[in-house]
């Protein structure tokens, strides 16, 4: 017997950011007797299949600038993804939505006596909130995000509404414990890596004369880059700091002097994240917020040793086995672990070793197996099947 799930992505499908892990777990779940379909506004050079695509804005709006067609794919995707299901599925079928869909369209779902699992790429929004205002206020400015009481509200009616919970990272999953979500309604999940993205030789950057610590992602407050360049200067190690990705303003203002370090390199967005990281001998974390952090994968994938914190760990990093896992504010704790790796070459190799034999348990292709028969298992408990178990593996974090 076959079965269809049709999955609700309100973002472009790229190879970037939420909608490549969407693509890359659909992917991955797809097969001939577990159909999947993706909605989207669009889809820009991601290759899915077998997994289905059904981009709903009109040809000639796919190739605009995706702030000029925004609005126009907010007015057509929910109602092209309800009759996609209708059509696709009958009554009593399962969908997989990421978010952000409204609480009508969840609510026209359950009418039809649809199971609904929802990904959570973050934590709880009130969670983000209460840790984002802290950070801002430390740092003595008015908080720079887009988090709200009316999304807050809305995020959870949502998650109340829905019949489970993906969740990327046991943060998520305490976020939404401390949200009042019942445990039987959240399942543990991880993201995942691809080798082919980083097959290889070649690295980005010539090599000096000390380490070379590696950053990747957002050099925002949120991912805790004013603490680290604090970390790296009381350091004082020898080598550098290499942060890649797009500089908020707050940390440019405020950590200019640190920024102007000789042994500070600050990239713009890097296309080639494999080079970069075939380049370093750590990779550093240390994000206050966060949810299934794809760096953190991909890193341990490359043979990085990593120092991060609980919520940049994923279910991947384990405290001195894959590198070292600390309280963001733990300042001591944070100086300690760096100039341990920069000095001490043999524990970079042991833990380097470890983080890449444990990325082995996390291939997208498996993750997305895992994923699966997680949700075979919640719909039909009673139905045999021929795919791997559907228990979170990988080990302990």
């Amino acid at each position: 017997m076959s079965a269809q799930l049709d999955v609700f992505l309100p973002l472009p499908l790229t190879t970037k950011g939420p909608s490549y892990t969407c693509g890359m777990l659909a992917r991955g779940m797809a097969a001939p007797d577990f159909q999947i379909a993706i909605t989207t506004p669009r889809a820009r050079g991601h290759r899915v299949s077998p997994a289905e695509v059904v981009q709903v804005l009109p040809r000639w709006a796919r190739y605009m600038p995706y702030k000029w067609v925004r609005s126009l794919a907010g007015e057509k995707i929910e109602g092209r993804f309800l009759s996609q299901v209708t059509t696709a599925q009958s009554e009593g079928g399962v969908v997989y939505i990421w978010p952000d869909a409204s609480l009508d369209a969840i609510h026209a779902l359950k009418r039809k006596n649809i199971k609904i699992f929802r990904e959570m790429i973050n934590c709880h929004r009130r969670s983000a909130k209460i840790i984002l205002d802290d950070a801002y206020q430390r740092l003595g400015l008015a908080p720079v995000h887009s988090i709200t009481d009316a999304s807050v509200r809305a995020e959870q009616a949502a998650l109340e509404a829905v019949d489970y919970v993906f969740c990327s990272n046991t943060m998520v999953e305490a976020s939404l414990l401390e949200s009042g979500l019942p445990a039987s309604k959240l399942v543990s999940a991880s993201y995942g890596w691809d080798p082919q993205r980083f097959s290889g030789s070649g690295e980005l950057l010539a090599p000096c004369e000390g380490v070379t610590a590696v950053f990747v992602g957002s050099i925002c407050v949120r991912k805790g880059c004013h603490l680290l360049l604090d970390y790296w200067a009381r350091s004082n190690v020898k080598g550098r700091l290499v942060l890649a990705g797009v500089l908020e303003p707050a940390i440019r203002e405020r950590c200019a002097d640190l920024l102007a370090r000789p042994n500070v390199v600050v990239l713009d967005y890097v296309n080639d994240v494999g080079a970069l990281y075939r380049a370093a001998d750590f990779f550093v974390f240390p994000s206050l917020e966060e949810g299934g952090p794809q760096v953190t994968y991909e890193a341990c994938g490359c043979g990085l040793p990593v120092i991060t914190t609980p919520m940049g760990m994923g279910r991947i990093v384990r405290h001195d086995q894959e590198g070292f896992v600390l309280d963001p504010y733990d300042r001591e704790g944070w100086v300690d672990a760096i100039r341990s790796l920069a000095e001490d070459g043999g524990r970079r190799k042991r833990m380097g070793a470890a983080a890449a034999q444990r990325a082995g348990s996390f291939h997208w292709d498996e993750v997305a197996i895992r994923r699966r028969q997680q949700i075979l298992d919640r719909v039909a408990p009673a139905r045999p099947c021929t795919t791997s178990s559907g228990g979170f593996v990988g080990g302990g974090t």
